[in-house]
């Protein structure tokens, strides 16, 4: 890995970044001080070449590192990691980055260009880990990237799984009154407005619910439900209530979602958290009869969903958990 930079004020900014892969970790320092810049372009096949052999030149641009290949740059890049001490990323830094999946970064980081993710279109995952302010320019990122995606928010010994549903804008002419008139579709532009100075607000992300339930496939209104609850990071009482009241009636889809994805982690969890969780009050384990024959019902059900998938880990798991909690008579099964 090869990087080109420059040194102003005891800080570097990075220009130009070589290598053979397709990710790249931004180093924390070089020759001994900060990476606090990235500069315009840096990542963009767009960049003047000869701006960089001008610097080089006059002695303002060095390098740093082995031979490093090729620019890490354009529909090359995959993944960026960014350190904790970056202020600033330059105007147009990815631009048509066309397959850049994944972008880790801190809350330090304060300054956007414009521009940043212009022909962007892949970006699937974020992660942010927040500083003790809590404060970072993740808003200004989700509005520049109107895909759907995930967010990882990391805070102090905590963190949050986020969804964030797809959003567009369409022109729709008003003919009489002879005006365009903007109509925004999915709930996306809702989640991203999520903040209050600078700082995400949970209460508000949750209390868009309600919008992803009407506008949203089931699919990832499941995911976004699940990934609430099992990571709770700022999830209040009352919105925790409404995800689980959500989720218990959707199950099923649950369980065939855990089992299309070979998802052991989920599997277990629904099991633990709706089926089988222990009350706390020391009461018995079934309320009633009727209770207990709809939860064998429903774990029979999950178990044809991940033998019809070939799912063969998740079929033995919940095949134990049938015989375990249900061990009375013969259990016979075809799928």
């Amino acid at each position: 890995m090869k990087f080109a930079y420059e040194i102003q004020d005891k800080t570097v900014t990075i220009r130009r970044c070589f290598g053979y892969g397709d990710e790249i970790e931004i180093p924390g320092s070089l020759e001994g001080y900060p990476v606090t810049e990235l500069a315009p372009y840096i990542f963009s096949e767009h960049f003047r070449e000869e701006e960089l052999k001008e610097g080089i030149e006059a002695g303002q641009v060095f390098f740093f590192g082995e031979d490093g290949g090729r620019a890490l740059c354009g529909s090359r890049l995959r993944k960026v990691y960014l350190p904790p001490a970056l202020q600033k990323i330059g105007a147009y830094a990815f631009y048509n980055c066309s397959n850049l999946e994944e972008l880790s970064f801190y809350g330090g980081l304060k300054d956007l260009g414009a521009g940043l993710f212009t022909g962007c279109h892949r970006v699937k995952q974020l992660r942010l880990a927040l500083g003790h302010t809590g404060t970072s320019c993740l808003q200004e990122m989700l509005m520049e990237l109107n895909e759907e995606l995930r967010l990882t928010l990391c805070g102090e010994n905590q963190e949050a799984r986020l969804v964030f549903p797809e959003f567009y804008e369409e022109g729709v002419e008003n003919t009489p009154a002879r005006i365009l008139m903007t109509q925004m579709h999915g709930s996306g532009m809702h989640y991203r407005n999520c903040f209050y100075q600078k700082k995400f607000d949970f209460h508000a992300y949750d209390g868009c619910f309600f919008r992803a339930r009407a506008q949203e496939r089931e699919a990832l209104v499941l995911e976004l439900a699940v990934s609430r609850l099992r990571f709770p990071m700022g999830l209040g009482t009352e919105e925790k209530a409404v995800y689980e009241s959500w989720l218990r009636e959707h199950l099923p889809e649950a369980g065939r979602q855990a089992a299309e994805h070979r998802d052991m982690e989920l599997l277990r969890w629904l099991v633990g958290k709706f089926l089988f969780a222990k009350e706390a009050s020391g009461e018995k384990k079934y309320a009633g009869e009727k209770q207990s024959q709809e939860k064998k019902e429903l774990l029979r059900h999950m178990l044809g969903q991940a033998a019809e998938r070939g799912f063969a880990e998740g079929s033995a798991f919940l095949l134990d958990v049938l015989h375990q909690q249900f061990p009375a008579g013969e259990e016979r099964f075809e799928f």
